[in-house]
């Protein structure tokens, strides 16, 4: 996917030293020449050494949701696909933290496999307790401040459910989720 942007330049040989703006503008700024020039940038493509799998742990402490996005990243996830999957992988972390009943020096396992076609997350807390099984609604009732995170896995995900210990998620790029 390529999208554009549409720049302000001075066109060859005009003295300019600085941007408007950016605080360096010189006096010869007024009156001198300028011509839009537009500039293409491509969508991310996963670089080729890129890694495929990330498979990672961390403690089960306040920064946990936080060093999971950050090792996610590791994976080079393009755009909206990448955006979904830190969202989700946070929201499972933090519920691994709040209601797993973890200690902070329990460790909660990450996992990813990306394939270009389907991003599968697993999330782990330890000491192999079990998650809360999920029935009903998932849905917090309107004006609630906590309890969005699983209503946001159903909302996002291709697929999701639980499996020993934890969580997983599924994403496809361009695929909403079955909530959607």
């Amino acid at each position: 996917m390529v999208s554009s942007v549409t720049q302000v330049v001075p066109t060859s040989g005009s003295l300019v030293a600085g941007w408007p703006g950016s605080g360096r503008e010189p006096s010869l700024w007024q009156g001198t020449t300028r011509k839009l020039v537009t500039v293409a940038r491509h969508q991310r493509k996963t670089a080729p050494d890129t890694p495929r799998r990330l498979d990672t742990s961390v403690r089960a402490t306040r920064k946990a949701a936080w060093q999971a996005r950050h090792a996610l990243r590791r994976l080079g996830l393009p755009g909206p696909l990448g955006e979904h999957a830190e969202l989700l992988l946070s929201e499972l972390v933090t519920n691994s933290v709040r209601h797993v009943g973890l200690r902070e020096d329990d460790l909660i396992r990450i996992t990813a496999d990306w394939s270009e076609t389907r991003l599968k997350v697993q999330v782990r807390g330890g000491r192999g307790v079990l998650p809360a099984p999920v029935s009903g609604s998932i849905r917090p009732a309107p004006g609630a401040e906590s309890g969005w995170g699983l209503y946001l896995v159903n909302r996002l995900a291709s697929r999701w459910g639980t499996a020993a210990g934890g969580y997983w998620f599924e994403l496809r790029p361009g695929q909403p989720g079955p909530g959607s």
